[in-house]
Order: structure tokens, then sequence, then C-alpha cells
């Protein structure tokens, strides 16, 4: 699954709360963040999808 948030200069305390709860739930995250674009900051958050199916 991957989470695309795009936020300014003045919002990276916000990202960096979000990023921090996606990797408390899923661990194995992989984060990878862009340059700048259009005036906005772009971070794009991987979780793996698990290979064990529960029921």
């Amino acid at each position: 699954m991957k989470i695309r948030v795009a936020y300014t200069a003045n919002e990276q305390d916000k990202q960096e709360q979000l990023e921090d709860a996606v990797k408390d739930l899923f661990p194995d995250t992989r984060v990878r963040k862009t340059a700048p674009k259009d005036g906005f900051l772009h971070t794009v958050l991987t979780v793996p999808i698990s290979e064990k199916h529960t029921k």
C-alpha cells in the first residue's frame, strides 16, 4: 500500500507526525521524499503487504 503526502514547508511537523504514526503501526514502512515541485514537498510511504493471511 502506498500513502502519498503533499505538504508545504510550514506543514513539515505534521508530516513528521504522520510518518511516525504509520511507522508505529507498520514498522517495515519505507519512506521516500521527493524534491519540491510547484511549492509542495512530497513524501511516499510504502507499507509492505503481509504474506500471512489470517481468518
